[in-house]
Parts: C-alpha cells; sequence; structure tokens
C-alpha cells in the first residue's frame, strides 16, 4: 500500500477517522502517511509544551498538504482533526511525565477524563401527560397510541407504527400530540408514522402528532434537529420554530433553533425548502433554499448563502465542527453535550476555531485538543470548566 495516498484519499481516511469508522488497514496507511513526516522536531521532550508540539504538529501537515486555502479548507481540516487525535495519545503521555504539573491540576485532568461524552437518551410524554423515559425503558414496544405501536429500538430510535389501521384511521380525526425531550448530554432519532427520520441534538424537544392530519404535517422544534421528510406532495411538511417556520414535501434539512443563540439556521442538504420569518409572514418574509444553502435569521436581518453543509451536520454523524465561529458557539457546543457549565475569565471576542473532533472523545481529550491550538487554556473545578485567555 502507499504511503502516500492522494489528497482526496487522505480527506477520506481522516473523516473515517473522525467518524470511528476507519479500519485498522486504513489506520496504517493514515499514519504511514503522517510518519513519512520528517519528525524530528516533534520529539517529546521535557521543555516541550502542548502549545509547541500543537504548532508543530499542525505547520507540518500543512506544509506536507500544500492546499490551496480557501478551495481545500475542508480537508485540511479534517486531516489535521485526525492527525491530532493520532498524536493525543502522545500528547498525554507527555503530560503524565511532566513533573511540573501540580497535584491539583492532576486531579482537575483526572476529573475532566472521568467526564463522558453523551448518548442516547431522552424522555417521552405521550398525550394523555404519561411520562416515558427513554433512557431508562427496555428495548422493545412502549406504548400503543390510537392504533399506533410505539417501539424503541437497541440502537437509541424510537419507532412509530401503524397497528390497527381502523384505529388510527378513526384517531385520525382528532390530533394527540406527544412531545419527545432530549437533555442536555443526550440525544434521539425519531421515526414518525409518516416515514419521515428525525434526529434531536441534545438540549431539545419535537413536539408532533401521533398521527398526522390527512391535509398536512406539522410538528414544533426546540434546539436542533435534522430532518429527512418522506415525500407527499398532499401534505407539506411543516417545522415550526420560535422564530420561523420551515415547509417541504419530501426533503433534508437541518434546523439549529436554541433559544440562547442569537441566530436560527437551516441548511438545505437535498430538496427545496420554503422558511419564512414567523414575526413577519403577513409581510411575505420568506427564502427559498436550495441544496447547499443556509438561512440565518436574526433579530436585525434574514439572509440566504452557500455553505458546506458537513459543518451543519456533523453533529448528527458524531463529531463537532469548529467553523471560524464565535468562541461562545464553540463551547456551548461541548456544554450541552458533556453537560458542563462554561465560564470566563480573560476576553476571547477575537477568538475562533477550525477543525472538527469527534463527539465520542471524553471531555478531557476534547480540552486537550482545543489547548493545542494555543489560543486558550481550562481550568476544571468539578463540571465547571472556565477558560482563561
Amino acid at each position: 500500500m502507499s504511503s502516500n495516498p492522494d489528497k482526496e484519499k487522505l480527506a477520506q481516511l481522516a473523516a473515517k477517522w473522525r467518524k470511528g469508522t476507519i479500519t485498522a488497514e486504513e489506520k496504517a496507511q493514515f499514519n504511514s502517511w503522517y510518519n513519512s513526516f520528517d519528525d524530528t522536531e516533534l520529539i517529546l521532550k521535557e521543555e516541550d509544551n502542548r502549545a509547541a508540539l500543537g504548532k508543530k504538529i499542525n505547520e507540518k501537515i500543512k506544509d506536507k498538504l500544500l492546499l490551496p486555502k480557501r478551495r481545500n479548507t475542508g480537508l485540511i481540516y479534517s486531516v489535521l482533526a485526525a492527525a491530532t487525535l493520532i498524536l493525543i495519545s502522545g500528547t498525554l503521555v507527555y503530560l503524565s511525565l511532566n513533573t511540573s504539573l501540580s497535584p491539583r491540576k492532576k486531579v482537575a485532568r483526572q476529573i475532566a477524563a472521568d467526564i463522558k461524552p453523551g448518548g442516547n437518551k431522552a424522555t417521552l410524554t405521550l398525550a394523555n401527560g404519561r411520562k416515558i423515559s427513554l433512557t431508562d425503558s427496555s428495548n422493545g414496544e412502549i406504548a400503543e397510541q390510537s392504533g399506533i405501536a410505539i417501539t424503541k429500538t437497541a440502537d437509541g430510535q424510537l419507532v412509530y407504527t401503524i397497528k390497527n389501521s381502523s384505529a388510527a384511521a378513526s384517531a385520525n380525526q382528532t390530533t394527540e400530540f406527544n412531545t419527545i425531550e432530549t437533555p442536555v448530554g443526550g440525544q434521539y432519532q425519531i421515526n414518525l408514522p409518516d416515514g419521515t427520520k428525525v434526529w434531536l441534538n441534545a438540549a431539545s424537544s419535537l413536539k408532533y402528532p401521533a398521527q398526522f392530519a390527512a391535509h398536512q404535517r406539522k410538528v414544533e422544534l426546540t434546539g436542533e434537529g435534522y430532518f429527512e421528510v418522506s415525500k407527499d406532495k398532499k401534505r407539506p411538511f411543516t417545522v415550526v420554530t420560535g422564530k420561523q417556520e420551515v415547509q417541504v414535501l419530501g426533503t433534508h434539512f437541518n434546523v439549529n433553533a436554541y433559544p440562547e443563540e442569537k441566530a436560527t439556521k437551516t441548511t438545505l442538504l437535498e430538496g427545496i425548502v420554503k422558511v419564512s420569518n414567523a414575526s413577519s409572514q403577513e409581510h411575505g418574509d420568506s427564502k427559498l433554499l436550495r441544496p447547499g444553502e443556509q438561512s440565518t435569521l436574526t433579530q436585525a436581518s434574514f439572509q440566504v448563502e452557500k455553505v458546506d453543509i458537513e459543518n451543519a451536520v456533523a453533529w448528527k454523524n458524531g463529531y463537532f465542527t469548529f467553523a471560524d465561529e464565535d468562541l461562545e458557539v464553540s463551547m456551548r457546543k461541548l456544554s450541552r453535550w458533556y453537560n458542563v457549565e462554561i465560564s470566563y475569565s480573560g476576553k476571547f471576542d477575537t477568538i475562533s476555531f477550525g477543525g472538527a473532533i469527534s463527539r465520542s472523545k471524553s471531555l478531557a481529550e476534547v480540552l486537550q485538543i482545543l489547548e493545542l491550538t494555543r489560543k486558550i487554556k481550562f481550568k476544571i473545578e468539578g463540571r465547571r470548566i472556565i477558560l482563561m485567555s
């Protein structure tokens, strides 16, 4: 196998590494490529620190790729993320050997290492008020509602299927709404009766009817969700958030509508969607999105632009991306997934990140990687993370 795969192959290998799907043979190929560098400067020395090591890693990878900045930014981020993860174990070894770490700092890092990533956790509230913990309940059918069977699967899905056609048909005359909520540190997938699939990110909720009406399909979202809508020309599918409505017939799109974020962002992967400003619909304030476009709705503006759709759905595919966004936006992603409080000591107005990190890593590993950027440092107090400039 060649030790110098082409750039596209490197991007594929890096993406697989982030998602945890890389094979042993592919991992060996990536390592072989990385190890082909002249790594003399990367020998871990007692006087080295993580910032210096991170700088050397990034400079060597960028020099090796020799890629134009704008066109291949995604590839650089992918390879940097994978290479950083390759070397994180070496960095951790360095830290454990570094006697300058105080006992208090060692304890803090161990606490962060013990904070695990989120997982498939959610609570289902039925129309009659009954609450079911999807985190704790056994797999299999957990409820039946007006001829609709509700099933929990082993891989973190909630599936609605028609069990009794006549009962479901009669129930179609009255709408019963269920709500699924993910906690901080949780995520879940819902397969609705019409075949639509919805992935909920952490600290999110979806309110939806147990069975859609004959003329429309409408759900209410808080937080973030990725939708693969089943095609049905007779029944448009509408996603309502606090600030907007998204209407489709059948398509794939992502909606980020966390109340604490300044903007509501809708990103289209497939098909066409209509996004309307809920506060000014009477004025026809709406946008049509095409694949690869993202609408951004704020209090002051409503805009559409071309974006890298991978960044928008990275959470659904198992990793964080930091696409030169504000530091606080990046930190809120970590806060929701690891169920930690984030506070700040210093000025961070001009700091942003670019790159990707697997969401399956412990908090300690993620913080370690971010510190390699040399932009920030972290102080750990239980489940409180303090950023220091």
